[in-house]
């Protein structure tokens, strides 16, 4: 039984066959304490003996997932994402493609070097899959696909080339974890480039190279859009979500688990939730896509017309 007291649960703490509570609750095939566990921060990506994760295990699944205690919105939306019918949604597949938005991989192999990628046999739904959650880049050359497993953190965040290269620590580790001690806001470097005309190579700044007649810089309506949203633009637009702040957080790349920690923590105000929801992207999310334009886009993709309207006139 999993307790409401998140403190309360060792949520990662693995049994004689190395199965934490979540893979133990995924070979019972128990979707509410599934559920629970990922709401309050289990690890999506532990493994048992076999070395396999929780993807491996709801693919092979044979018979269907029970005892979903509410129902569970986004795995309607992934399913259908998926292409699967409704009377596919608690089947191994279905619970997969819920389990992989929550940031389980769908390319680490287990011990027979076998990914859950690989155990899905309609090549359709595996082409829907890869689309969906392409295989993460590596995050030093960001050319090749992340394949190699750092420890003890167990992210894999790098290619095998890059993985030669000797790191003190892990760099995704790092990004999380780094703060500035006086902002509280991630310490992170930026970096200049100069900018010029692909064809000429004439440094310029905003204008229409006068060799090529190819405008080398972004307009002036796109470098607006890239201007950086501050908090003081997250508690106005929160104001104008109503109930759709929570898809709106999935849009912006949040977790399922983090939005209903939200939910669960700010009961009384739909204004307040909306706007923990919004810090928290901005937060957690690097300095370079807190801009104004990946806000718009998300606020255009969910339909909160009202907010995109009041975000712009901020900038207007």
């Amino acid at each position: 039984m999993v307790r409401q007291d998140k403190d309360s649960v060792k949520l990662d703490i693995e049994n004689n066959r190395k199965r934490t509570p979540l893979l133990e609750a995924m070979y019972a095939a128990h979707l509410g304490i599934v559920h629970k566990l990922i709401i309050h921060g289990a690890n999506m990506n532990a493994v048992d003996n076999d070395g396999n994760n929780c993807l491996h295990l709801s693919i092979i699944k044979k018979g269907m997932f029970h005892s979903e205690v509410e129902r569970i919105y986004i795995l309607d939306k992934c399913c259908a994402k998926l292409g699967l019918p409704i009377e596919k949604r608690l089947s191994g597949v279905g619970v997969a493609g819920y389990l992989a938005h929550q940031g389980a991989n769908l390319y680490r192999k287990n011990n027979k070097n076998v990914a859950p990628l690989d155990l899905i046999g309609d090549a359709d739904l595996k082409e829907k899959f890869k689309e969906l959650f392409p295989p993460p880049q590596c995050m030093l050359c960001e050319v090749n696909k992340a394949s190699m497993e750092l420890q003890p953190c167990a992210h894999t965040v790098l290619c095998e080339d890059c993985s030669k290269i000797q790191l003190k620590t892990c760099i995704e580790s790092k990004r999380r974890r780094v703060v500035c001690p006086k902002c509280k806001e991630k310490a992170v470097k930026t970096v200049v480039e100069s900018v010029e005309c692909p064809k000429c190579k004439e440094k310029v700044e905003s204008f229409v190279c006068p060799k090529s007649e190819e405008k080398a810089v972004k307009t002036v309506a796109e470098s607006v859009d890239s201007v950086m949203v501050e908090e003081i633009h997250l508690h106005r637009v929160s104001q104008k979500l109503a109930g759709k702040w929570m898809e709106l957080g999935r849009e912006l790349g949040i977790r399922q688990n983090d939005l209903e920690i939200i939910r669960h923590d700010y009961p009384q105000s739909v204004r307040e939730q909306g706007f923990q929801m919004l810090f928290k992207w901005h937060q957690s999310t690097d300095p370079e896509k807190r801009t104004l334009r990946i806000l718009k886009a998300a606020l255009k993709e969910t339909e909160c017309y009202d907010a995109l309207k009041c975000l712009s006139s901020e900038f207007n």
